[in-house]
């Protein structure tokens, strides 16, 4: 509240300020946001119209090659990044850093309005010398459209968004702009989306949970049960039909009975401590039956939905309001943005309670999320003879995270986070280019609940980075440095660990990081291009990794973390070649990198007493990632039959233990889990004047590359999700009107990607439309 209070007295202070005379101040031209156009490959911007189909972060990207979405249920969504999600990806507003609750924990969606944002900028390489350590994956900047960084074409505009879903968000938003055509612009705007359950096409557990959890070799896979939330096991009873004799002794001396089988024999008579016992033939003895029988028991633990996927319900709600005053040379911009979450975790509804129990009174998992964020962003063009410009960006971000079993709070952590940053790019020194950055955060995390199972920690990062660029017509080399210095530090000794706790007394941490990268750019012909980059970067282990104890009900984990890990050190080596020949264009991407330290969570192969999670701890190894993307893109012109642009892609991803370490890993074996099956992509566009069309289709292959989870993990059948979108516009005398029509899953496909970690409880929804109109006044 006080920021919205803050917000609105710089807007009254601003218009008062209008009302003066300010007829020596010129007309702005537009201001360049980005001095010059982006020639890394790698850096790709998804457009609004993708953007406004979306439900998660996640949904708005998984389009774009090497890119997947975490599908934590319908409702928890991230972007994956060559197989990099989490601490590993970077998430931003605006350029600045929006990371909180869901890069640790991935039942946590990332606050996101799909209605109002302008774009989205996605970098699948290393980001960590431009953002630090968490984007040593990648990064992906939200334009929330908050800010106008040049003056709008008109004195005030309305949208108004209404869209009506079937098996799909029901939404409704409106956004104002009022501005003086001088130098003050605001914009207001408000979106909620809602939906109260999805349906699927068949169960919502996979069908291997009762195909595979009793392998052909014998016994229990209960690994395999763990994840399926089942009570798996095999109960062995004796036939009393077996044996032709009843053991008289055992009759008359229950006593010396160890179980059922003690009072059945093939002997007619039995010796006993020196005394012979006459046995009674069996009346109900049957030759040639075995002596025990198997009952295979493979019950349900939480429900097993059928054509509704229960707990999925979600609501969503944003409203901010963003002033821009500008000056000769630049602007300041103010925002202040309030995003209110809450939704159900599908099939994590088991309380603490033991096996064999009645399962009935199970309750679901909810997820409540509030995150407040103000943020100014000045921008200076020419400030002093030797800057091109001078960018400031201060925000300071509130978030709470509570995760709820029924009603009742299990957890609830509060990010409170400031942020500051100066950006300085030179002017030119002959074809040399490059910018200087200073950095610094602060960040105060503390949690409450009953099942808290991370301690209060307050994590302060310094940073200072350059990048530098050599620019000769067809050829170019660039590079950057970041020094970084992250500082954990225990605020709460009183935080009570779990007796299977690695660490004893809780210690703080710090880290001294350092990242660079080095490129090349070849024009070889006006069509024909090359790039190749090498990157090393590294990032600090997170508090959940360093310090978490406890049961985490939403993952159904007993996490524990190590606070003597080390750093995570990334080498990348990148190859891209770009071929634009008339309306063909064609991009390959090769890449390796080699981890060292890379963390995950291995499973022990042990429950814990009391509430049988799976007991993990956070570990580290060596690792290979490998992989490729290949997008070719065709364009048509069909003269009075409009514009036709078809496209297609293809990715790979494989996380592979480095080999010297791979008969070490027992309990997860050689490759890493939870990373992206391979794709392929098509994509038909067609527009002609008001009209436009969009049909896709990706197809997921069955999993090659499984990892163990104790046992190894079984691969789920491969699925094709094909989209269509069509939208027409109608111009008015004063307003202008977008219908459209989206479907998604056309096909209804029992979708389960195999780097959600919900695979096997909690497939993608069935087939689903949206029916809107948007109003631009």
């Amino acid at each position: 509240m006080r920021y919205t209070t803050l917000m609105l007295f710089i807007l009254v202070a601003m218009q008062n300020a209008q009302a003066e005379d300010k007829s020596d101040i010129p007309v702005l031209k537009a201001l360049k946001y980005q001095a010059e156009s982006n020639t890394d490959p790698d850096v790709v911007v998804v457009s609004k119209d993708r953007i406004e189909e979306a439900k998660t972060l996640g949904d708005a990207v998984q389009h774009i090659s090497g890119v997947q979405n975490s599908a934590f249920g319908p409702n928890a969504g991230a972007p994956v990044i060559r197989g990099l999600s989490g601490n590993r990806v970077s998430i931003l507003e605006n350029g600045q850093a929006v990371n909180g609750m869901n890069s640790i924990s991935g039942d946590i969606n990332i606050p996101f309005d799909p209605l109002f944002t302008r774009s989205i900028t996605l970098n699948k390489s290393s980001d960590a010398v431009r953002y630090g350590g968490h984007a040593v994956g990648g990064s992906v900047d939200i334009d929330t459209g908050l800010i106008s960084r040049t003056m709008e074409e008109k004195n005030r505009s309305l949208d108004v968004v209404f869209k009506k879903g079937f098996n799909n968000f029901d939404a409704r938003g409106i956004k104002l702009n009022i501005n003086n055509q001088k130098n003050l612009s605001t914009n207001i705007q408000f979106s909620t989306q809602e939906i109260s359950s999805y349906k699927i096409p068949g169960y919502s557990k996979a069908s291997i949970c009762d195909t595979d959890v009793f392998p052909p070799g014998g016994g229990v896979n209960s690994s395999l049960s763990a994840v399926c939330q089942r009570d798996t096991r095999i109960q062995r009873n004796y036939n009393t039909a077996s044996q032709p004799y009843i053991n008289q002794f055992m009759r008359e001396n229950p006593d010396y009975a160890d179980d059922q089988s003690s009072y059945y024999t093939d002997q007619p008579v039995s010796n006993w401590f020196g005394g012979n016992y006459t046995n009674p033939v069996n009346p109900d003895y049957v030759p040639n039956t075995p002596q025990y029988t198997e009952r295979k028991i493979n019950a349900d633990v939480t429900p097993n939905y059928h054509k509704k996927l229960g707990n999925s319900y979600a609501k969503n709600e944003n409203i901010a309001m963003g002033t821009t005053y500008f000056l000769n040379n630049g602007y300041i911009g103010v925002s202040v943005d309030h995003k209110k979450s809450s939704y159900g975790v599908p099939g994590f509804s088991m309380e603490n309670k033991s096996f064999q129990e009645s399962y009935d009174d199970g309750r679901p998992v909810g997820v409540q999320i509030e995150q407040n964020r103000f943020a100014v962003e000045a921008l200076l063009n020419n400030p002093v003879i030797f800057l091109d410009s001078l960018q400031l960006n201060v925000s300071r971000v509130n978030s709470t995270t509570g995760e709820y079993i029924g009603s009742s709070k299990s957890n609830n952590y509060k990010f409170d986070t400031s942020f500051a940053e100066l950006l300085l790019k030179h002017k030119p020194v002959g074809n040399l280019s490059g910018e200087l950055g200073l950095s610094f955060a602060s960040r105060d995390v503390n949690g409450s609940g009953p099942d808290r199972y991370l301690p209060n920690v307050k994590t302060d990062t310094q940073a200072a980075f350059i990048t530098e660029k050599l620019n000769f017509n067809k050829f170019y080399v660039d590079a950057g440095y970041r020094i970084e210095k992250v500082d954990h530090q225990i605020k709460d000794l009183t935080f009570k660990q779990s007796s299977n706790s690695s660490n004893g007394r809780l210690q703080g941490r710090d880290f001294d990081l350092g990242s660079y990268f080095a490129g090349a750019g070849l024009k070889l012909t006006d069509y024909l291009g090359f790039r190749v980059k090498y990157s090393e970067s590294e990032r600090a282990p997170e508090l959940n990794e360093l310090y978490s104890s406890g049961p985490h009900y939403s993952h159904m984990t007993q996490e524990e973390g190590n606070q003597n890990l080390n750093e995570e050190k990334v080498k990348t080596l990148e190859f891209t070649t770009t071929l634009d020949f008339r309306d063909t264009q064609l991009k390959a991407t090769l890449y390796r990198t080699n981890y060292d330290n890379y963390l995950y969570l291995l499973n022990s192969g042990m429950e814990t007493s009391g509430n049988r999670l799976p007991l993990k701890y956070w570990r580290q190894t060596d690792t290979d990632i490998n992989g490729f993307e290949i997008d070719l893109s065709q364009s048509f012109d069909l003269a009075n039959y409009g514009q036709l642009t078809v496209s297609g892609f293809a990715d790979l991803v494989k996380n592979k233990v480095a080999g010297e370490l791979q008969g070490t890993m027992t309990n997860t074996g050689a490759y890493m889990s939870n990373i992206p099956t391979n794709r392929y992509g098509a994509t038909v566009e067609w527009s002609m004047e008001s009209l436009s069309a969009r049909l896709s289709s990706i197809y997921y292959d069955k999993a090659q590359y499984l990892t163990k989870n104790v046992n190894m993990e079984p691969a789920l059948p491969a699925y094709n999700m094909v989209d269509l979108s069509i939208s027409k516009k109608v111009s008015l005398k004063n307003a202008d009107f977008d219908f459209f029509i989206n479907g998604q899953n056309l096909l209804d496909e029992d979708a389960r990607p195999y780097n959600s970690p919900l695979r096997y409880i909690a497939p993608l929804p069935g087939r689903s439309f949206q029916l809107g109109i948007t109003m631009h006044i």
